[in-house]
């Protein structure tokens, strides 16, 4: 199994699976840090992992729920996880929320998802103080600040450069304020 810093991926797995349940009957793990760092890589590996070991896992991106670049990060990113995704599980129900198309700047779709006994919620956003109440384990996933933007870049286009350069610094105040790496159960290095 792939190892992230020395912690097996099982041992992750295990800790996420003796955490208590504190969102309905689900286990939600959120996965933060900045762009580029593989948080959905992370959110990937973790979810084939539980599949193979004990069952089905949901993972929500949450690029998929932002309002564009410039309402990413904004209270009402944290109303939509409340309203679209907290809210249903903790009445059993299953979540769904709408998807933001990013090329027509507007969310478009519902995006249903399983009721799982455990939840993935990754992207910057994830570790802020307002979910860490029903949050299981936190995950905090970083990369060599120089490959950060490349990596996003090489993945989105070359058209996404100029946005990423002011995100980059709306995340820092972000991740600042929420203390979000500071209050991970996990830390990583991503690769």
């Amino acid at each position: 199994m792939d190892s992230l810093n020395g912690i097996e991926l099982s041992e992750l797995l295990e800790a996420i699976q003796s955490s208590s349940v504190l969102c309905g009957a689900t286990r939600i793990v959120t996965i933060d840090g900045p762009a580029g760092s593989g948080k959905t890589t992370l959110a990937n590996k973790l979810a084939t992992e539980f599949a193979k070991k004990v069952g089905e896992i949901s993972v929500i991106h949450l690029d998929e729920l932002y309002d564009g670049w410039d309402g990413a990060l904004d209270a009402k990113l944290f109303e939509r996880i409340e309203a679209w995704i907290l809210t249903p599980i903790r009445n059993d129900l299953s979540p769904k929320h709408l998807q933001y198309d990013w090329h027509l700047g507007k969310f478009t779709t519902w995006n249903e998802l399983p009721l799982t006994s455990v939840l993935i919620i990754e992207g910057v956003g994830a570790g802020h103080t307002m979910l860490r109440p029903e949050v299981s384990q936190a995950v905090w996933i970083e990369a060599d600040e120089d490959l950060l933007l490349d990596r996003v870049v090489q993945r989105d286009g070359e058209v996404v450069r100029n946005e990423m350069l002011i995100w980059k610094a709306r995340e820092r105040d972000y991740f600042e304020l929420h203390n979000v790496k500071q209050s991970a159960h996990f830390h990583f290095v991503g690769q």
